[in-house]
């Protein structure tokens, strides 16, 4: 009888812990990333790291450097993993046992005292108890599990967003110093064509004076050379703008860098690149960082549906105690040792766990949009990058040419007017003409040099999903 008894309570408890599962109810279908075509291969494989260092510029590397150390937007995502790292070990720790010391005392004085027959009593009642208190839970569905592979995504993602961070904040610092190289040779080859104009109205004057030309011949060479003083000021204003920037940029005052010159320019570097192929999604820390999202959305579904389950707690209590009571119980010790296992079914929740369980469906399915929205972005702007870098080059490759050429007017000028064919006049509007396309061509440079850090940036700057966090 009592096997028989022993079996049916097993059985019972065995029907209760199976049925006492909620059910999961209607939910959303989940959705799933889409699969864009690119075709295989590799996008180029000359992307690196710090891809400003190949310049071996070392104010440029001193700039990014320091704009690396002290950028206000990479602190705060520091601060963001370290965050990530805390909630990860919070996670982490739930799912081990827990252990706790309690120590309690109580003194109480009463008045009036206790009467007791055949006791002389006092009026001090004394207790005091410690007890050691451990706990742990029986991870049978995963749910612990899950919530730290959910942190642990979370706390990779803001890992690649800091390194996005990064490639952004370089790239930003490079567009602005070469936007001030530029800004620095327009300004010395706007000084050259003043001082040609200064040398026109020279040989303007000697005509002037010998009754060749009217006076008034010289007002078009005045306000050419005040238009090219206009032109200069303007260039100082935004030389100067961009002085603040990069200060700023590196966590200087704005005037840290008055003193400073960039060094001279130099040609962009020439990258193989040709159509966006599929290691693109592989390659860019932005795609990489809601990637990881992704699945610590999927994580959290999982530790979702485990709430559905039963959970099994295993609690164990020892103690001891101490009393003096009125005189009556004096010293008295004892121990204690409980050990108390508990089961926690989910019968009744309300609806609660299901819609637990359809809002993390709902933030999954949304962060697979997002990272569909990012794939797409990331096409269209490394695709962008691709075609500017490969324009700006041909444009480039066009303007040299055309200072080529009129560098060689501008002998042929000086040649014929030494051969007195030619008027000093037009030998300077030829000299002229070239420092015009010298403009061109150091603009050109600086948007290509622009296009190329760009480029670096779109197609992942040198990142790896296989580079180990720390």
């Amino acid at each position: 009888m009592k096997f028989d008894a022993i079996v049916r309570s097993w059985a019972v408890a065995g029907l209760v812990f199976v049925t006492a599962c909620a059910p999961f109810g209607k939910q959303t279908p989940l959705e799933y990333p889409t699969a864009y075509l690119l075709p295989e291969g590799h996008s180029t494989q000359e992307i690196q790291g710090a891809w400003w260092t190949s310049l071996k510029d070392t104010k440029l590397n001193t700039l990014i450097a320091q704009a690396l150390q002290n950028a206000p937007n990479l602190r705060i995502i520091k601060a963001r993993f370290e965050q990530a790292q805390a909630q990860l070990g919070v996670v982490q720790a739930t799912g081990k046992t827990q252990v706790g010391l309690s120590v309690q005392g109580l003194g109480t004085y009463v008045t009036p005292k206790p009467s007791v027959p055949q006791f002389d009593t006092n009026h001090l009642l004394l207790l005091a108890n410690t007890a050691v208190e451990g706990s742990w839970s029986f991870d049978f569905w995963g749910k612990n599990q899950a919530r730290i592979q959910s942190a642990l995504g979370r706390r990779r993602a803001i890992a690649y967003e800091a390194i996005q961070a990064r490639l952004e904040v370089a790239h930003a610092v490079a567009v602005q110093y070469f936007v001030w190289q530029a800004l620095e040779a327009r300004s010395q080859l706007v000084e050259q064509r003043i001082e040609l104009v200064g040398e026109n109205e020279k040989l303007l004057g000697r005509r002037v004076n010998a009754n060749i030309l009217a006076p008034s011949a010289l007002y078009q060479t005045e306000s050419a050379k005040q238009l090219l003083e206009m032109e200069k000021l303007e260039l100082s204003r935004q030389i100067q703008q961009v002085r603040h920037s990069l200060a700023a940029a590196i966590g200087r005052s704005p005037n840290e860098l008055d003193n400073w010159k960039p060094s001279a320019q130099k040609d962009a570097p020439v990258l193989a690149v040709n159509k966006i192929r599929a290691d693109l999604l592989a390659r860019r820390p932005d795609i990489a960082a809601q990637k990881a999202l992704l699945q610590a959305r999927e994580q959290d579904i999982r530790e979702a549906k485990a709430e559905f389950y039963p959970n099994i707690e295993l609690r164990a209590l020892a103690g001891l105690s101490h009393i003096d009571a009125f005189d009556i119980v004096r010293g008295k010790n004892g121990g204690a040792l409980t050990v108390l296992p508990a089961i926690h079914l989910p019968l009744f929740t309300s609806g609660a766990l299901q819609s637990n369980l359809a809002a993390r469906n709902s933030q999954f399915n949304e962060q697979v949009a997002i990272y569909d929205q990012t794939v797409l972005n990331a096409m269209r702007s490394a695709a962008d990058a691709v075609s500017a870098y490969q324009s700006l080059h041909k444009q480039v490759d066009l303007q040299q040419r055309m200072v080529g050429t009129a560098k060689k007017s501008e002998a042929a000028s000086a040649r014929r007017m030494r051969a007195g064919l030619e008027n000093g006049i037009d030998s300077l509007r030829k000299q002229d003409e070239t420092l015009q396309r010298q403009i061109l061509l150091v603009q050109g440079r600086a948007d290509l040099l622009a296009a190329w850090s760009n480029l670096h940036v779109q197609l992942g700057g040198g990142f790896n999903t296989q580079t180990k966090i720390k």
